[in-house]
C-alpha cells in the first residue's frame, strides 16, 4: 500500500496512492494508518485516488475511526471520489465518518 504523509501544523495528511481498498490490501493499510494513532493525533485521510472500496475497506475505515477516537484523536476524510460516496451513503456509513470536499476544510475543521 502506497501513503503519502504530509504535516500541515498540527495535521497529518496521509494521502491514500490505490486506487482500491478492498480485502486484497486492506491489512496493509491498517497497518500504515496505526502508525499514525497517537495521543490527541489529527489525521486527515485523502481519499483522491480511491476508485474503489468494497466492505473490507470500509470496515478499516471505520477500525480507523475507532481507534483514533481511543486515543483522543480525530480523522477526517477529504476528497472522496463520487462513486466511494455514493457507497458510503448506500451502506450509510457516512453517519460515522468526517468527509470533507476538499483537504483545506478537512484541515481548517480541526480549529472549529
Amino acid at each position: 500500500m502506497d501513503f503519502k504523509l504530509e504535516q500541515i501544523g498540527e495535521v497529518m495528511v496521509a494521502q491514500v496512492c490505490e486506487e482500491t481498498l478492498a480485502t486484497n490490501n486492506v491489512q496493509d493499510f491498517k497497518s500504515m494508518m496505526s502508525d499514525l494513532f497517537k495521543p490527541d493525533a489529527k489525521i486527515v485521510l485523502d481519499m483522491s485516488c480511491l476508485k474503489f472500496v468494497d466492505s473490507a475497506g470500509i470496515g478499516a475505515l471505520l477500525s480507523c475511526v475507532k481507534n483514533t477516537s481511543l486515543s483522543k484523536g480525530a480523522l477526517r476524510l477529504c476528497n472522496v471520489t463520487t462513486q466511494v460516496r455514493n457507497l458510503f451513503e448506500l451502506v450509510r456509513v457516512h453517519r460515522f465518518l468526517q468527509v470533507f470536499n476538499t483537504l483545506d476544510e478537512a484541515v481548517r475543521s480541526f480549529d472549529q
